[in-house]
């Protein structure tokens, strides 16, 4: 159970649409809900008096920012500006309060700083082995808003991995708070690299094999479902064929109406190496839905 959310904020609306999920959260768990920005040391506006200013700035937008948050939040609310590295300073900051859970927009740009939380998001994920759901808003996202969406299904992508099924746990104890149903896929990529199409029996030999990884697949799935449906789960898969793992994800998500996607990630060489190959890549900057990303502890970070 969530005890501790952390948000991570840049002074614009657009990462302010990761508060609405956040605030849903800390009502149904009770949970503290901290907002967190960081200043970054800017030397082209650089000026007597800058920092100062930069500070008050900031200590006065997240405090408006709570007020407008005022009777909306489970627990307590808290707020802090941190100056340093932001990566480095959002896991310090993390780890000082417990956090168990950080949700924050994918990117955004905010007043006193450059593009923030594009690079910010993936840095922090590479980094932490805290789960982060990331919020990928619309361009016209607006500040603080009345939660509505609701999580009626959650799409697990697997390939067969521990690290993988790692973000079943994860998941589940989100998808606990919502009711929700839960849809594990697996996606089955072309033979392209076994043989070629213009050489003779090679097309049937593609098939076959093509259809023996959807089996493989497919008992893999059902396996992992009945693990969860012995705990009372309701959870149907599926067995995507796609040239790109990442690309089948994504056409999953949209096929069985998914409104989250759970991943396990892999280290700090970036969302190229998350579980599934270069897939959940292609998942983060496709997906227009909540992504839910975790890297357990012990993860290789090389």
């Amino acid at each position: 159970m969530y005890r501790q959310i952390l948000v991570p904020l840049d002074g614009s609306a657009f990462a302010e649409a990761a508060l609405p999920l956040a605030l849903e959260i800390t009502r149904r768990t009770g949970a503290d809900l901290s907002l967190a920005t960081v200043l970054e040391p800017v030397t082209s506006f650089a000026y007597e008096g800058w920092e100062g200013a930069a500070v008050e700035w900031s200590r006065q937008y997240l405090e408006d920012v709570l007020d407008r948050m005022e009777g909306q939040c489970g627990g307590e609310l808290d707020h802090t500006v941190l100056n340093g590295h932001t990566v480095e300073m959002l896991q310090k900051e993390a780890e000082a309060r417990s956090a168990d859970l950080v949700v924050m927009a994918s990117h955004g740009r905010g007043a006193f700083s450059r593009l923030w939380l594009g690079s910010v998001a993936d840095g922090f994920v590479r980094q932490t082995h805290l789960p982060v759901i990331l919020v990928r808003p619309d361009e016209d996202a607006t500040p603080v808003e009345d939660f509505t969406h609701s999580f009626e299904t959650l799409l697990i992508p697997l390939d067969g991995s521990e690290l993988s099924q790692s973000a079943m746990a994860h998941a589940t104890e989100f998808g606990e708070l919502f009711d929700s149903a839960y849809h594990l896929t697996r996606v089955v990529t072309y033979p392209i690299d076994l043989a070629s199409p213009y050489l003779p029996h090679t097309a049937q030999l593609n098939q076959k094999v093509l259809d023996d990884a959807k089996e493989g697949a497919a008992k893999y799935l059902e396996e992992r479902a009945e693990e969860m449906r012995r705990r009372g789960l309701r959870v149907t898969t599926s067995v995507a064929v796609d040239a790109q793992a990442g690309q089948g994800i994504l056409a999953e998500t949209e096929a069985v109406g998914a409104d989250m996607v759970a991943m396990a990630t892999h280290g700090r060489k970036g969302l190229s190496r998350v579980v599934l190959g270069s897939a959940a890549d292609k998942v983060l900057r496709g997906l227009h839905k909540p992504l839910l990303l975790h890297r357990p502890n012990g993860v290789d970070d090389s």
